[in-house]
């Protein structure tokens, strides 16, 4: 073998080894003190694009979550005023059927209309006191403004498969959108004039009710206005009913957006995470390349101190 004193060949080689061992055992050294594969774009170019584009889609997700809860809560509120004006409505008809008896005396009438009075006006307060966030749900205002709520169900900009219109189920839940708008007054108030006709379509007008109490509330205007109740019942069990349709599809959206962030966990994890099992057997072997390759170098930096037994020194 050749002896140089110029160039030594053997320590080139020996510092390339400890350079390459020293740059191995920090990345390892990186990877087992942070947990991730990928720590900058040099690791993985292509795999850091694929897992960026990944933790979109999933942060995406996780709001289109809290925005499903945030309708669901929405509904929930909105279908409590439903029960609450159902039960109004139950009522009244169920006093009604009791007026319409021929055994009461038009002062024992005006007992059982006073508190359908209350009733109703019950219903309006239902209808004007269930909001959410400052939204009114139930006493019409928001479709008269001409507004809707559609709700963000998806982490994407395409509406057709991102967002969910519920304003359909909203329902008007005033006395006067329902129908059954009545001016019970006292029995020495004057009262409308009642026809069979008073409650048909074009004689009857909910925002100017007609005047009622003992005295001209018979049996016969009873009955009519049994149908008005019917027909308001049947409209707001029509109206919850489709409430809960959004709310079984507001569910099973969260439970899909909730597999998919599984799953797009899952391939992150694939691109991102470091197997910190191989990464501390690579720690170890590259520890023991460095110290291996710093005591190469060592000898041979003394190889050129050769030349001086050739010499004679």
């Amino acid at each position: 073998m050749s002896l140089f004193v110029n160039t030594n060949i053997n320590s080139l080689i020996a510092q390339r080894s400890l350079n390459s061992a020293n740059s191995s055992l920090q990345s390892a050294i990186t990877r087992l003190s942070t947990g991730y594969r990928v720590n900058q774009a040099g690791d993985d170019a292509a795999g850091l694009c694929v897992a960026q584009g990944l933790d979109t889609q999933i942060r995406g997700n996780k709001r289109a979550m809290l925005n499903v809860e945030d309708g669901l809560n929405m509904m929930y509120i909105a279908e409590g005023g439903m029960s609450g004006v159902t039960e109004d409505l139950q009522r009244i008809r169920e006093l009604c059927i009791q007026a319409a008896n021929g055994i009461y005396s038009p002062d024992q009438q005006q007992t059982l209309m006073n508190e359908i009075k209350q009733r109703l006006e019950d219903i309006d307060v239902i209808a004007n006191s269930t909001v959410f966030n400052g939204l009114q749900l139930a006493n019409g205002s928001m479709q008269a403004a001409g507004k809707s709520i559609v709700l963000q169900s998806g982490s994407g900009s395409d509406a057709a498969n991102n967002t969910i219109d519920i304003s359909s189920a909203l329902t008007n839940m005033l006395c006067t959108s329902l129908g059954i708008s009545l001016d019970i007054v006292s029995m020495t108030d004057a009262v409308t004039s009642l026809g069979d006709d008073y409650l048909d379509a074009g004689v009857y007008d909910p925002a100017n009710p007609p005047k009622v109490n003992g005295n001209n509330w018979d049996n016969a205007a009873i009955r009519a206005y049994i149908d008005k109740l019917d027909t308001a019942i049947d409209k707001i069990s029509q109206d919850r009913s489709m409430l809960g349709a959004y709310q079984n599809r507001l569910q099973s959206t969260s439970e899909n957006l909730t597999v998919m962030n599984e799953n797009y966990e899952r391939s992150k994890s694939q691109i991102m995470d470091a197997d910190m099992a191989e990464e501390s057997a690579n720690m170890v072997k590259y520890q023991v390349l460095q110290q291996t390759s710093a005591a190469m170098l060592a000898q041979a930096n003394q190889i050129p101190s050769i030349t001086l037994q050739l010499l004679g020194q």
